[in-house]
């Protein structure tokens, strides 16, 4: 008798799992592309291999924790949870940073293995994003993209004898004191200025100059702040500081 019993709840609770998961779906696993954190605008990327740089507009892609991105482009930054649609789809309907006010929903879906497209729902509006392999690095993907852009070993044009060595990760060796570089591109940053502007940074400190680059050579100006202390930067640019010719 005890075993039948034991037999008859056996079944009882096989029979209740079950009904459990009939009632409960399966959740949909987020699609392959949210394992690579970080993806950049695709025609952002195909100017870098173009070497047409100047005055670019940049968009970026940040995904982190289990459900949750960032998005930023020029101009503005939003961060939020996305919702999986299917394998190969997400939505997005992030806060703008600071403000907590709502913007568009995305709609992000893969395209390839290395290229997902961004569709705005409210009009439609479609931007495509390529992957960033950032492993090793302790940055972002577009400031590792804008490294690598920038680096190499140069000659200065002011002193034949000096060689400058700027790094994918933003270090720089043999340039004045300075440590590290940074060329803004997307963020707040970037949507201060009509051109386009790098930061050399040394003990703490930041120097930025305005710059233009073409082929190997890559000049530098001085620049000049016309903003108050309390005041967004407003630069003039005032003479060319050097031109550096990368070596072959």
């Amino acid at each position: 008798m005890r075993k039948t019993n034991i037999l008859c709840f056996l079944c009882l609770a096989v029979a209740l799992g079950q009904a459990c998961q009939n009632a409960a779906p399966k959740k949909a696993e987020a699609p392959t592309f949210t394992a690579t954190p970080y993806w950049v605008s695709s025609s952002f990327v195909d100017r870098l291999a173009e070497d047409s740089l100047n005055y670019a507009g940049c968009a970026q892609i940040y995904f982190f924790g289990q459900d949750s991105m960032s998005y930023n482009d020029t101009y503005d930054g939003t961060v939020g949870a996305y919702t999986v649609i299917d394998d190969k789809t997400i939505e997005y309907n992030g806060n703008i940073i600071g403000m907590g006010e709502a913007v568009e929903v995305l709609r992000k879906t893969q395209v390839s293995d290395q290229e997902i497209s961004v569709v705005n729902k409210a009009n439609g509006s479609e931007l495509r994003f390529k992957a960033v392999e950032t492993s090793g690095y302790k940055i972002d993907g577009v400031s590792l993209l804008v490294g690598r852009y920038f680096a190499g070993t140069y000659t200065r044009s002011s002193n034949a004898n000096t060689s400058v060595t700027l790094h994918a990760d933003g270090t720089v060796k043999g340039f004045e004191d300075y440590q590290h570089f940074e060329v803004p591109f997307s963020g707040d940053v970037a949507s201060f200025f009509d051109g386009h502007y790098i930061y050399f940074s040394s003990k703490g400190q930041e120097y930025p100059f305005s710059w233009t680059k073409s082929g190997d050579t890559l000049n530098l100006w001085t620049v000049k702040n016309l903003s108050g202390p309390d005041e967004m930067p407003s630069y003039e640019v005032v003479k060319l500081y050097d031109r550096l010719i990368k070596k072959k």
